[in-house]
């Protein structure tokens, strides 16, 4: 079945073929133990994220936005799956630009541990690349607008 593979150090998300095994969703992200389920989509499309991802001293992370507006940093590779009413995995109903509007890449980041949660740190050589992608998503945001406004005729 149809998925989404979300690869924080690529920077990249691709379709990948599901085959329905629990199993498989620790293969595709890279996690050795268990996985948490993250349901940030109205239609009960749901991330599959690293259940260890925060407990790393460094990873590669990305923000997520949910429907709602609330934004999650996340660690890690995620799967995105549908699913159905039972629970139970489907293909992915959201479309790749859908998704791929929902993220914000991070880079790789330092995750200090204390007693009061977690802090997540670009690291330095990410920074700047954090700060260019960020300025061009904002300049490729509003090329998108004016052309709509040319076409539009407006």
């Amino acid at each position: 079945m149809r998925a989404y593979l979300i690869d924080p150090i690529k920077k990249e998300i691709s379709v990948v073929n599901y085959n329905g095994d629990y199993q498989m969703i620790n293969k595709f992200i890279n996690c050795p133990r268990g996985f948490d389920a993250v349901y940030g989509f109205r239609n009960q499309d749901t991330l599959f994220v690293d259940d260890e991802g925060l407990l790393r001293k460094e990873n590669y992370g990305f923000e997520f936005t949910y429907d709602n507006g609330h934004t999650q940093p996340l660690m890690g590779k995620a799967l995105v799956l549908g699913t159905d009413a039972e629970g139970e995995s489907v293909a992915v109903k959201s479309t790749l630009e859908e998704v791929a509007s929902k993220v914000n890449w991070i880079g790789k980041v330092k995750i200090y541990h204390s007693q009061m949660g977690f802090e997540i740190v670009p690291i330095e050589a990410d920074v700047e690349e954090a700060i260019n992608s960020r300025i061009k998503e904002e300049v490729d945001k509003k090329l998108t607008e004016i052309a709509k406004g040319v076409n539009d005729g407006s």
